[in-house]
């Protein structure tokens, strides 16, 4: 059992520990179907659950093209099926311009022959922080 229940299993309540970590499960299981292409939980309806996580997967896509433009131009119309491919593997991690990274480089990998890739690649490279040289001191 999860250490996250220890302080109820202390206070005399097992039920409601397995009453807690049962419904835990289920949450896990629904959120996998939303986000991560996972099967749809006994007792939810198998069609609504499938049009809430085209929505959010959607959602998704719109806003990594919000925060990475310039990775919705490279690819043009692969944008959408693409994300969408990338959106199946799982939620969104350490935010949306992270997710715009990691999807970019999954796309390259994915599509190595791709006429897109070498632009995709040159975005990924980080820019280079031009510094200005101060004069040394003339001694």
């Amino acid at each position: 059992m999860s250490e996250h229940f220890e302080y109820l299993v202390r206070a005399g309540d097992p039920e409601l520990v397995l009453a807690r970590a049962g419904l835990a499960r289920r949450q896990a299981e629904l959120l996998a179907a939303l986000v991560a292409d996972g099967p749809v939980p006994g007792g939810f309806d198998r069609r609504q659950v499938h049009v809430q996580a085209r929505g959010l997967a959607a959602k998704r896509r719109d806003t990594v093209a919000r925060v990475a433009p310039e990775v919705q131009r490279i690819l043009g119309t692969e944008f959408g099926p693409l994300f969408l491919r990338y959106a199946r593997r799982g939620p969104v991690g350490g935010g949306y311009r992270a997710d715009a990274r990691a999807f970019a480089e999954w796309a390259a990998a994915e599509e190595p022959s791709a006429a897109w890739r070498p632009e995709l690649e040159r975005w990924l490279r980080p820019v280079a922080v031009a510094t200005r040289r101060r004069p040394r001191p003339r001694s």
